[in-house]
């Protein structure tokens, strides 16, 4: 299904059961288990549409969204769930579409101190995940979106979330510590947190094209040597300690992630600006030129 033509901009969806209307608007990702479209209902309620391939997934995906509901999930509110007759659109359901910039994209131009407080962020929602008995198991930047005037975290793309104990279905290389040989893929806390340290890790140290082609002991050769050479110091004890296996729940991790000691912003780094001064200079000198003019004019009278 996800190899399918998707949908057409325009394309109007109509549920089954509920009679709703959604009008595509286009595509905002496809991943392992559905397409995910920008949508607008019949009465201008904005959304992001799902579409799997069974009605089972759609179930799935559906309950664990209203599991974690209310104020403060980190993952998107349901909005409706139906079928259709719509070729390329037969199970699906609808979420709250989440605005944001992805986790990455921002990074670059983010103080350490703000830094700090995103990431404590990203730990807390996974921490509110993982009560629920669920692991979110794709955690990268991709999926974590940062609101830029509020610094709001939230995650999208919920189909990787998996049951404690089962295997995972649903991941990222980069960010799977089984990749580095580091840990099992299956579902826990562990496995979240260690995904988290790898998430920080890319997004200081670019991942080397044959990076895949090597064999886990020599990724986590790279692995390391990434943590000790373009990690900033004050987060590399904490990510060590994450890999290491000896931090492996999202509450130590926030308890460890509150000690670093973050750089702190100068009051005023911008380049001092001359032109004021210069103009009151001018002035000053034309006043006193002036001046000395009218004292030789009036003794040579």
């Amino acid at each position: 299904m996800t190899a399918s033509r998707p949908l057409p901009p325009g394309t109007w969806v109509v549920g089954k059961w509920t009679r709703r209307r959604w009008r595509v608007q286009g595509v905002l990702g496809t991943g392992a288990n559905g397409v995910v479209y920008a949508v607008e209902r019949d009465d201008g309620l904005k959304g992001a549409m799902k579409v799997c391939e069974t009605a089972g997934q759609v179930a799935f995906e559906w309950s664990l969204l209203n599991l974690v509901r209310g104020p403060g999930s980190p993952l998107p509110a349901p909005q409706q769930i139906d079928d259709s007759d719509r070729p390329g659109a037969r199970y699906f359901y609808v979420m709250e579409r989440i605005s944001g910039k992805p986790l990455d994209k921002v990074w670059p131009a983010l103080a350490p101190a703000v830094r700090k407080e995103i990431m404590l962020r990203v730990v807390d929602g996974i921490a509110r995940l993982h009560a629920t008995g669920h692991a979110f198991c794709d955690v990268k930047p991709q999926n974590v979106l940062v609101q830029a005037a509020s610094g709001e975290v939230r995650f999208v793309d919920p189909g990787g979330v998996t049951p404690f104990g089962k295997a995972v279905r649903q991941f990222t290389p980069t960010t799977d510590g089984a990749f580095f040989g580091l840990c099992d893929r299956r579902a826990s806390a562990a496995y979240d947190v260690m995904a988290v340290a790898l998430m920080a890790v890319s997004l200081d140290a670019p991942t080397p094209a044959n990076l895949y082609q090597l064999p886990p002991e020599k990724r986590r050769e790279w692995l390391w040597r990434a943590v000790a050479d373009q990690v900033d110091g004050a987060w590399r004890g904490v990510w060590s300690r994450v890999l290491r296996l000896e931090i492996r729940d999202a509450e130590a991790l926030r308890a460890a992630l509150s000690q670093v000691r973050v750089k702190a912003e100068k009051a005023d780094a911008r380049p001092r600006d001359w032109t004021a001064a210069f103009m009151w200079a001018s002035v000053a000198s034309a006043v006193l030129t002036t001046a000395c003019a009218w004292a030789l004019y009036l003794r040579l009278l």
